[in-house]
């Protein structure tokens, strides 16, 4: 198995290791703050995968035990290769969101994190409206969504030794040939990484008890979702773009921490043209685990869930007069990323997640001319997709 399903499947592994928290650690303050050296996995220029060295802080405010709002910033001082609208230059890193801490005992926790941010790149190749000039570099800041998770081992109280791993699929946007609103574009991708850190932290200010834990009711939610998907779609007109969607979701409790979980969606807007593998409207369908606890109003899980995206007008056959047929093409994906739920009532829940849905276009035969041509699927796609709703448990 290659290291890029590795990243996203240890953390969600660690998530569902919900060993029983006896002897947790009695205490903690709100704020914490940590040095760490870091890893990128960025392109050197034969286009191969390279790790980049970089060092950075952190910050964390604890809410409780478990939950607390955490900020990260790296930076990695060296020169990677420029590519047009990807990276280039020397990088900086920053994000901002959720850890939340599922097993925890006196001397060590396992957690997640959802963290959304940006990647700052110095010297990115683009093509600048010029005379004679055929392409220029420039900074450039992209979209990234950071998920995965790690360890924390307590040295003490206040000092905290912690190693994460996660992925970081981030938006390249459509790079335009000109300023001229009508000129062709490069098209863009969601792009992808590996980030790995290790560090130190230390807990200022005063010592707080823990406070007493207690469980949810419910084997059964049932809700409404929203969601937005960046994507890059196929048809040669499109790109990247952000899809807005709307459906349900429904999750079983199985037994101790773990859920039968599924979404399915609809993303209505259609393409400007089609692929071979995608265009048209999105149906998304997702079903799989959900792994994690539900304590004091919170639920904190990781998630690993199959399904398919089926899209409605895909292209099967060019004529020789320059007519264009379609049907629908559906293929595997992988939804892997984290979920947040806040209990306001007894009955409700408010359910928040985000992943990297993962797309394994499969072959497509279609026919030029009378001439039936086989397309394969080629690489794994990346998109970045958060999802909001509100249910009921029962």
């Amino acid at each position: 198995m290659n290291l890029k399903l590795w990243r996203y499947l240890i953390p969600v592994s660690l998530l569902l290791v919900a060993s029983a928290p006896s002897y947790t650690q009695e205490n903690y303050t709100r704020v914490e703050l940590g040095v760490q050296y870091s890893t990128a996995r960025l392109t050197d220029s034969n286009l191969n995968p390279i790790n980049s060295s970089g060092f950075g802080g952190r910050m964390d405010y604890n809410f409780n035990r478990r939950f607390a709002l955490e900020s990260q910033v790296d930076f990695f001082p060296q020169h990677t290769a420029p590519l047009f609208g990807v990276q280039g230059g020397q990088t900086l890193q920053a994000v901002f969101g959720v850890r939340a801490k599922v097993v925890q005992t006196r001397h060590y926790s396992v957690f997640g994190l959802i963290r959304p941010g940006v990647f700052h790149f110095t010297d990115v190749l683009y093509f600048p409206n010029a005379p004679g000039v055929t392409y220029g570099v420039r900074p450039e800041t992209h979209f990234v969504l950071n998920l995965g998770g790690g360890v924390e081992y307590y040295v003490t109280p206040r000092w905290v030794l912690r190693a994460d791993i996660e992925g970081d699929p981030y938006r390249v946007p459509n790079l335009k040939l000109s300023s001229n609103n009508k000129s062709p574009v490069v098209v863009g991708k969601i792009d992808d990484t590996t980030r790995f850190s290790i560090g130190v932290a230390y807990r200022p200010g005063a010592l707080i008890s823990n406070e007493k834990e207690t469980s949810i009711s419910g084997k059964w939610d049932f809700g409404l979702l929203s969601s937005v998907m960046f994507i890059q779609r196929e048809g040669p007109a499109d790109g990247v773009r952000t899809e807005p969607g709307f459906g349900g979701y429904a999750s079983y409790h199985l037994f101790s921490y773990f859920y039968a979980d599924t979404d399915v969606l609809y993303f209505p807007r259609g393409t400007n043209t089609s692929g071979p593998h995608d265009g048209g409207e999105i149906f998304q369908g997702l079903f799989g685990i959900k792994g994690g606890i539900r304590r004091n109003h919170m639920g904190i899980f990781g998630k690993a869930r199959p399904g398919f995206h089926s899209y409605s007008q895909a292209l099967t056959g060019v004529s020789t007069s320059g007519q264009y047929s379609y049907a629908r093409s559906t293929n595997l994906v992988l939804d892997l990323g984290g979920i947040v739920e806040i209990y306001p009532s007894e009955r409700s829940t408010l359910r928040f997640e985000a992943g990297d849905t993962h797309i394994y276009f499969n072959t497509r035969n279609v026919n030029f001319g009378g001439i039936q041509a086989s397309v394969g699927g080629g690489k794994l796609q990346h998109t970045i997709q958060f999802i909001a709703g509100y249910g009921w448990r029962f």
